[in-house]
């Protein structure tokens, strides 16, 4: 555990008063967990044992570290995902929370390096990589279950490759590379995650591409928007966060002049 530093307005930040007291208490209690890039290990073990220690009802205190961490998650507070089967955790924003002076080097593989694999690791399975949903989510849910379930079978096609998608991913990586991150690799993730966007979700190629410019210029969403995997698993609370939705007068510029909504949250399947 480390020493860490809270800012005086983390307490009248409006995504922190959404949460419950338990998420604000872990997630306090992440900042002394990772390392000083940010990043640990997603054990739920090692979480409860690192923040909770002297707590003499251990499945109380693992089932409230699970609901905040799904919190945190669903909020893009914190990015979940694997490297080489081993689970990890990021703490979104990080250099805005903490400020840390001659920072060693990190322990762990941050969430921009290529073999970073985006997703929930599950609790019962150490490593792996299931399903992003819990009961009763909707359309999230389900979205959820295809990830996990469906999407492998389509990605194994392989399919030819196709301009808008090479377009969409294209932008995404330009633009994380504006934000002086370094340039992500295109991935056949990525690419499946892009297809998938367009063709499963019915989203339009001028829709995603709104989304990726208003993201990447989004303060606090550019430190966790870094995939087109993490694009698409975060589509509809973009879509909610930015505003857009509530303006269908909005159009993009274009020779189409394609109105950017509808965004319904219908069941397109």
């Amino acid at each position: 555990m480390r020493i860490r530093s809270i800012r005086p307005e983390f307490w009248s930040s409006e995504d922190v008063a959404e949460m419950d007291w338990h998420t604000r208490l872990v997630y306090i209690g992440l900042w002394s967990y990772v390392d000083d890039n940010g990043v640990g290990r997603d054990k739920e073990r090692l979480i409860v044992a690192s923040l909770f220690p002297l707590d003499d009802d251990l499945p109380e205190s693992s089932r409230r570290v699970t609901g905040a961490l799904r919190h945190l998650s669903d909020g893009g507070q914190v990015t979940r995902y694997s490297v080489d089967g081993k689970p990890y955790l990021h703490i979104s924003a990080w250099n805005k929370h903490q400020r840390i002076e001659k920072a060693s080097k990190g322990r762990y593989p941050l969430p921009t390096c290529e073999d970073a694999v985006f997703g929930e690791p599950s609790r019962n399975t150490p490593g792996a990589l299931p399903e992003m949903s819990t009961p009763g989510e909707g359309e999230k849910g389900r979205r959820g279950e295809e990830s996990s379930s469906s999407e492998p079978a389509d990605a194994a096609s392989d399919p030819e490759p196709r301009e808008d998608v090479e377009r969409l991913c294209s932008l995404l990586a330009d633009r994380i590379e504006g934000n002086g991150a370094k340039r992500p690799s295109i991935t056949k993730a990525w690419r499946d995650a892009a297809r998938l966007l367009l063709d499963r979700d019915g989203r339009t190629e001028r829709q995603a591409a709104w989304i990726i410019d208003w993201c990447q210029a989004d303060e606090f969403w550019r430190s966790n928007i870094l995939s087109m995997p993490k694009l698409r698993e975060k589509f509809d609370q973009l879509v909610m966060k930015s505003g857009v939705a509530d303006r269908p007068a909005l159009r993009l510029a274009g020779p189409a002049d394609e109105p950017i909504l509808p965004f319904a949250s219908d069941d397109r399947r």
